[in-house]
């Protein structure tokens, strides 16, 4: 692991905040899952970079390593077989056919190498793709798609050098190359499709600098084979000069495959491509939140949290956090002030342990403390008084002085006295609350229940 993530220390960092200084997973970023065009840091809003392309130099400092990769010992096979069959081939017009037959296996290879520089990090210990990829269809399919528009660059050009003239032939060849790299990454990033070519605007704004320098390579690289193969048909046979151009072409078609590969590692996060991180399973505004309480900024999260729990959507656990962040900062006086809506959230959840604390905790700063809304007071009576008779008496007692429009006091006062009656054994008591009950509501059922209080108690 080169860089953990700053909140998660146990993931692997797949982004760089410059801003703050930070390598950030996955859930640390402002993203769906592995399919952004962009990705944000989720505590200052700016762009992000992948981590890897924070800790590289531009793609022209490795330009050395690139133009030797193709003499690799595993790639010298791919600069035998395309130079040896090109030149058994009968002599072919401008070399195209030759490109396209005697081309194939470097071209699957070349597919199979960006594959494997833009896949997942694990992958990437694998210095080269293993011959077996010659076997794969989905790699064969890349390879074509892959291989069309620089064959139909290749193909224009040398019509035109033969048709009309030699530098506009060249002219055609330089500036078509310089979208390759581009068609390249489409059909890597994308896959092996028509559509994909659509894309190829992003890959060259996203990553310019890189781009460049690959584009560069395609465009000149390409140029500069011609010239040899150029000087080779004055000098050389027929058949050795397709040979020169099918060992020229082969390691042109290597070392741009190894750019497009690094640079799709590079900048691959940012065009979808899944390079190995864990997959976003929690919302954005959960990961916002949990990013910036690690980073301990409080205040922001208790702007977001307050705005929840003004919602009816607001649940339990938003408000247990609200309320925790309250005390983290210290401001108990806004806790005291939100105290009763919390409780009527609790209650109605039947969260009946978190309700008994809260009660606790008010009671605690002051003795006399009960919710203000009679409703509540029944409900949480309701709730509470096999736990706690003795909140529940203190709840329901002397409702009728302080409340006595409330529509529901005789349900009040019949569980008052089933309270005092089977808690306490205060029969005596219960019996005045029902009397009460008998003498001041007029509903049939109220009284019912009040005879089978009297029949259950003896």
């Amino acid at each position: 692991m080169k860089h953990p993530c700053k909140y998660h220390p146990g993931t692997e960092a797949l982004w760089y905040c410059a801003h703050d200084g930070l390598y950030l997973c996955q859930q640390c970023v402002d993203g769906d899952e592995d399919h952004r065009m962009e990705a944000r840091c989720l505590l200052c809003n700016h762009d992000l970079l992948p981590a890897v392309q924070s800790q590289v130099g531009p793609l022209w400092q490795r330009l050395g390593r690139y133009l030797r990769l193709p003499f690799s010992l595993p790639l010298l096979p791919l600069l035998a077989i395309w130079p040896v069959l090109a030149t058994l081939l009968p002599p072919l017009w401008a070399m195209v056919p030759v490109a396209l037959v005697a081309g194939l296996p470097t071209f699957v290879f070349s597919a199979a190498l960006m594959t494997l520089r833009a896949g997942p990090r694990k992958s990437r210990k694998a210095a080269f793709p293993g011959w077996d990829c010659l076997a794969e269809s989905a790699s064969w399919k890349s390879a074509l798609w892959q291989a069309l528009p620089a064959s139909l660059v290749i193909g224009l050009a040398a019509l035109l050098m033969v048709a009309v003239s030699v530098p506009v032939g060249l002219l055609v060849a330089v500036i078509g190359m310089l979208l390759v790299p581009a068609l390249w990454l489409a059909v890597l990033v994308q896959g092996a499709e028509p559509g994909a070519y659509a894309a190829v605007g992003n890959y060259i704004v996203s990553a310019p600098r890189d781009y460049a320098v690959a584009a560069g390579f395609a465009s000149l690289g390409c140029v500069s084979v011609v010239a040899l193969v150029g000087v080779a048909v004055d000098v050389l046979p027929l058949p050795l000069v397709q040979g020169v151009a099918g060992l020229l072409a082969a390691w042109w078609w290597l070392v741009l495959a190894e750019m497009c590969g690094d640079i799709a590692a590079r900048h691959g996060r940012l065009w979808g491509l899944n390079q190995g991180g864990r997959r976003v399973t929690l919302p954005l505004a959960e990961r916002r939140q949990r990013a910036q309480l690690c980073a301990g900024r409080f205040d922001k999260v208790l702007l977001t949290t307050s705005k929840i729990i003004k919602t009816k959507k607001a649940t339990v656990v938003d408000w247990q956090h609200h309320d925790r962040l309250l005390a983290v900062l210290g401001k108990e006086d806004e806790r005291i002030a939100l105290a009763e809506s919390y409780l009527n959230c609790l209650v109605g959840a039947q969260a009946w342990s978190v309700a008994l604390e809260l009660v606790a905790r008010q009671r605690h700063r002051d003795s006399q403390w009960l919710p203000t809304a009679p409703a509540l007071r029944l409900a949480l009576a309701e709730g509470v008084y096999p736990r706690d008779p003795k909140l529940a008496v203190a709840l329901l007692k002397e409702l009728h002085q302080k409340y006595p429009e409330f529509a529901d006091l005789g349900e009040a006062y019949l569980l008052l006295a089933k309270v005092l009656a089977e808690a306490f054994g205060l029969s005596g008591k219960a019996e005045q609350y029902l009397r009460y009950v008998e003498s001041h509501c007029r509903d049939v059922r109220l009284r019912q229940k009040v005879a089978d209080c009297r029949l259950a108690w003896g």
